[in-house]
């Protein structure tokens, strides 16, 4: 359950993420400096299973991961956490690097997700691949990507037309349109049902001298002024 939409420009870009999640997970760790095999980056930390769904280090790459619940793979259960799988690829130096380390993975133990990879490299799409719990297959990422454990296809496509009446997608309008402040519903990118919620909205801004985080947290039922948090990693 999550949205996702980018930026580019010359010198950087900007990725924002909208994570959804049941109101009986715990409260994730906002995002704090880590390192992996000697490389710096940016992380929040999911307070049950410890990985994350999303990342961004100091070689440039921000990386994306979204439950992806369309599947029509038989239901089982998965023993491996999906934030473990993108918290494996920290240290990768290129979008197209952590797209190929999947790829080359047996995936069979997570459960089915959407993988979107960034670097300086890219000048339109990031870098997709699903798993849909049977192959891994590339995907033509378009915005916003989102995912929705309810209603799936309906919450979808309300959230793609609610993106499409946007007058353009310069990075204020992403940024307002993540943090849509109008009365949150089950359908809305910033979601709020009795089970699940959004609890937290990120921006992070890549330049070719430092990553910025502005990462917004919010509260049960999205009750009260949410907490702001900013992050800076230099490169």
């Amino acid at each position: 359950m999550c949205s996702l939409s980018w930026y580019h420009q010359p010198g950087g870009y900007e990725v924002f993420f909208n994570r959804d999640e049941k109101k009986t997970r715990g409260r994730a760790t906002p995002p704090a400096l880590q390192e992996k095999e000697g490389v710096r980056y940016l992380s929040p930390r999911d307070a049950d299973a410890g990985g994350t769904w999303l990342l961004a280090n100091e070689h440039g790459v921000t990386l994306a991961l979204l439950n992806y619940w369309h599947s029509n793979a038989e239901e089982r259960i998965p023993t491996l956490s999906r934030g473990l799988l993108l918290s494996s690829l920290a240290a990768q130096k290129s979008a197209e690097a952590a797209v190929q380390q999947v790829r080359a993975m047996s995936l069979t133990d997570y459960g089915s997700f959407t993988l979107a990879a960034f670097d300086h490299s890219i000048v339109a799409a990031p870098w997709a691949l699903r798993w849909d719990g049977r192959s891994a297959l590339s995907l033509a990422a378009e915005m916003p990507l989102c995912s929705s454990s309810f209603l799936p296809e309906a919450v979808i496509a309300t959230r793609q037309q609610s993106f499409q009446t946007l007058p353009n997608h310069l990075p204020e309008t992403l940024w307002s349109w993540h943090r849509d402040e109008a009365s949150p519903s089950a359908y809305s990118v910033r979601m709020n049902r009795p089970d699940a919620q959004t609890w937290c909205i990120s921006r992070v801004s890549v330049t070719t001298d430092s990553i910025r985080w502005r990462y917004i947290e919010e509260f049960p039922d999205l009750k009260g002024d949410p907490q702001e948090h900013e992050t800076i990693l230099k490169r």
